[in-house]
């Protein structure tokens, strides 16, 4: 008997030096969640096992007495730690101030006062030296160590019913974690039932540490426990829009998040690999095998039906710098790669009326200035009011360019006629020897300025590239200019048409007209069906280019809401 008890203790010698190393392995990640806690309860079942050695190898003695007192010491460290690295471990941290640690040192207080300083046998009554036991003395169990027995084993069940709780509800990837836990402690409480309420020899707790310290070695190398903390991936993965997945070496799914199952829309895709899940996503599929492993993290934009994704394939590394798995990672960017189209659309704009602004608007006012500058010198009061009314229109044109480069809306609406909308534009244009027919007329609502715009860039567009001849018109034309192209405006039921008898605009170019940009003349700058286009697109109305009956260009505007005071008998 002597001898196996020799042997029992050199077991638990070796026990306590591989508890000891794990306990300083969890000091030096103390730093994660649980880190300390776990290495405090470590620390305790070095205590325990040692103690139970030593005073297995002293049996017999009064000093064997003094290990089995020190037993309890590391018996109180392991069970209270417990509970603290079980409140970390499974996120409740916020009961871990003061008042818990407060609560926590009540009992052994009391118990280890009791123990020193108490009567005998309220913990055990000790009798001997004798041939049975470990120790070598007869130790009969007191009331005080029943209560101690009972209060241990209510905190091993509180801590044991919140790691089962949480191994219930993570995920995959940490339910190793949490059973190589919940093994590791039930161990040494089976040892302890065994040895209290058997008739044993033995204590078989002291040994089952040890399954404790082998249990924990696979937990913290191949488990990877404190290596990944579970609370920060509950917080903070499960609550972010993209999709991660958690990807072994074996290019299988060890966990997802709700967005990752949502894209997929599969509930079930841990435990497949990367193929199947992704086999409905196959640019998804392509960009994961071409990112590089190697890198410390690669990135790619795609496109799926229409939607944009920022992909990211990120490895991942344990304590030891050995690749353990990779985290795939999934954001849309849909909205964002919209945002960006629109920007690049809206800064095109810009450039180009800013084109306009520094040369073809800005040149002419300075000519305008200049040639007002000279008739002050020579005191021609018409010279006076013709360029200074040229320069307030120039300078009307910048502001009404600028609004249309911002996109600005039109909201200074009034009641206006065709008419005189017409013959007011007519007069800001150089029509040189161009004629203009007015048939019909209507009243209009909407913008002034835009319209009168809208007017002149249509004009000047129609004798910039209309022919030299001219054509008759109707009695009620209105006529200026000599030999020359001939325009018409026409009142319709639903709007207006704006026609010439020049060239015309070959079908297939009929759409590209409006486009910015797009001309047909060497000094042109491809603007002035755009802007008209703008113009009409701001007060709801529809524009459209077509063939006149002398097949010159035809532009049709309908949409409008008023009815026409006096339609054309003729239409263009």
């Amino acid at each position: 008997m002597a001898t196996l008890l020799v042997g029992y203790a050199f077991l638990l010698l070796v026990v306590a030096v591989v508890i000891g190393a794990l306990s300083l392995y969890a000091w030096g990640r103390r730093d994660y969640t649980g880190g300390t806690a776990l290495s405090v309860l470590l620390a305790g079942l070095v205590i325990w096992t040692t103690s139970v050695a030593v005073g297995i190898l002293t049996r017999g003695s009064e000093l064997a007495l003094v290990w089995a007192h020190t037993v309890f010491v590391g018996v109180v460290i392991s069970v209270g730690g417990l509970l603290v690295f079980a409140l970390a471990y499974t996120g409740k941290e916020r009961f871990l101030g003061p008042r818990t640690y407060a609560l926590l040192t009540i009992e052994p207080v009391v118990f280890f006062t009791v123990l020193l300083a108490g009567p005998d046998g309220l913990i055990y009554r000790v009798t001997g030296p004798a041939d049975v036991g470990m120790y070598g003395w007869n130790m009969a169990l007191g009331p005080v160590f029943w209560g101690h027995l009972v209060y241990s084993y209510a905190l091993i069940a509180v801590s044991s019913v919140l790691i089962i709780h949480y191994a219930l509800v993570s995920g995959s990837l940490y339910r190793k974690q949490v059973y190589a836990v919940l093994l590791s402690v039930f161990l040494p409480w089976f040892g302890s039932v065994v040895s209290t309420f058997a008739d044993t020899e033995i204590a078989f707790t002291p040994l089952l540490v040890g399954g404790t310290g082998i249990v924990l070695s696979w937990a913290f190398f191949k488990g990877r426990l404190l290596d990944i903390s579970p609370v920060a991936y509950r917080e903070v993965v499960e609550s972010l829009n993209s999709a991660v997945f958690v990807v072994d070496t074996d290019d299988t799914i060890i966990e997802a998040n709700d967005a990752g199952r949502r894209l997929l829309e599969d509930e079930i895709i841990v435990g497949q690999s990367v193929d199947d899940a992704l086999d409905t996503s196959p640019e998804l599929l392509e960009k994961y095998r071409g990112l590089n492993d190697d890198a410390e993290e690669t990135q790619a934009i795609i496109e799926q039906n229409d939607r944009f994704f920022d992909v990211q394939l990120t490895p991942l590394y344990d304590s030891r710098d050995a690749l353990v798995g990779r985290v795939f990672l999934v954001h849309e960017i849909t909205e964002q790669k919209e945002r960006e189209r629109e920007l690049e659309r809206r800064n095109q704009q810009l450039d180009q009326f800013a084109a306009v602004l520094s040369h073809d608007l800005r040149n002419p006012l300075n000519v305008a200035s200049g040639r007002l500058a000279l008739a002050r010198e020579r005191n021609d009061p018409e010279e006076f009011d013709r360029v200074e009314a040229a320069h307030d229109r120039m300078s009307s044109l910048i502001d009404e360019v600028l609004a249309f480069a911002r996109d600005e809306k039109t909201t200074d609406r009034v009641k206006l006629q065709l008419s005189a909308l017409a013959k007011a534009a007519w007069g800001h244009v150089d029509t040189g020897g161009a004629t203009l027919r007015i048939a019909g007329d209507r009243e209009i609502t909407g913008d002034r300025d835009q319209l009168l715009q809208l007017f002149e860039n249509v004009f000047r567009n129609s004798v910039e590239h209309g022919s030299t001849g001219s054509r008759p018109g109707a009695d009620d034309s209105v006529e200026h200019g000599g030999a020359g192209v001939t325009i018409r405006v026409d009142a319709t039921p639903d709007g207006f048409t704006i026609s010439d008898d020049g060239p015309g605009v070959p079908p297939e170019e009929r759409e590209e007209v409006f486009t910015h940009g797009v001309t047909s003349s060497e000094s042109g700058t491809g603007l002035g069906l755009a802007i008209v286009q703008h113009v009409i697109e701001s007060h709801g109305w529809d524009v459209e280019m077509t063939e006149s009956r002398s097949g010159g260009a035809k532009l049709v505007i309908s949409g409008l809401e008023t009815r026409p005071t006096q339609l054309s008998e003729t239409p263009s």
